[in-house]
C-alpha cells in the first residue's frame, strides 16, 4: 500500500471515526429518508464543499486570517511536515495571524485528490509549494484537509503537513454510499 493510499486511509478513517464521536453520524431512519431524496441535497453539499475548499486556497493566497477561520472547526488539529501540533482553533489562529502577517512568502496548491461522503465528510490533497521569501529555497509539502460538515456548514477538522511532492499513483476514490 502507497503512503498516499494509507494517508487517504487514515483520513477517511479519522473523518468517519470523528463523526460518529460527535454525534453526526445519521440514525437508520434519517438514512432512509436522505436515500429518498433527491441528489438535489448531496449536490448542494457537494457545492457548498467546493465552496469551503476555495475559501481555504483564497483566503491563504490573500491572507485574510478571519476568512481563513471561517472554515475552521472549533476542534481542528494542525499537524506540520517537522512534527509540530497545534490543538484547537484558538491555537491555530494565534499561529496563523502570525504566519499571515509576513508578506514575503508564497505557497502554491495543486490538488491531487478531493472526496465527499455526501453531508458527512470530505477530504482534500494538495501538492503545495512553500516559498519562504523570494530567493529561498522553496520547501515541496503535501497537505491533507479532513472537513466535516456541521450545522450545514463545510469545517477543517485536521490539516495535515507532510514533507512532498506527493509519491505514488493518485487513486481515484469514490465516496461511501
Amino acid at each position: 500500500m502507497s503512503n498516499l493510499t494509507k494517508m487517504l486511509t487514515i483520513a477517511s478513517a479519522i473523518a468517519i471515526a470523528v463523526a460518529i464521536a460527535i454525534g453526526i453520524g445519521i440514525s437508520g431512519a434519517a438514512t432512509a429518508a436522505h436515500a429518498d431524496r433527491s441528489g438535489a441535497v448531496a449536490g448542494s453539499c457537494e457545492q457548498r464543499f467546493d465552496q469551503a475548499v476555495e475559501t481555504y486556497i483564497r483566503t491563504t493566497h490573500e491572507r485574510d486570517a478571519e476568512g481563513w477561520a471561517s472554515v475552521l472547526h472549533p476542534d481542528v488539529t494542525v499537524v506540520f511536515a517537522g512534527g509540530d501540533v497545534l490543538y484547537g482553533k484558538e491555537a491555530t489562529m494565534d499561529w496563523v495571524r502570525g504566519f499571515f502577517a509576513d508578506p514575503e512568502w508564497t505557497q502554491t496548491f495543486d490538488e491531487l485528490t478531493r472526496v465527499v461522503d455526501g453531508c458527512r465528510s470530505g477530504f482534500v490533497l494538495f501538492d503545495s509549494v512553500y516559498t519562504p521569501a523570494p530567493g529561498a529555497d522553496p520547501k515541496p509539502l503535501v497537505i491533507g484537509l479532513t472537513f466535516t460538515h456541521e450545522r450545514g456548514r463545510w469545517l477543517v477538522l485536521h490539516n495535515q503537513d507532510s514533507n512532498g511532492p506527493a509519491a505514488g499513483a493518485h487513486p481515484a476514490v469514490q465516496p461511501h454510499p
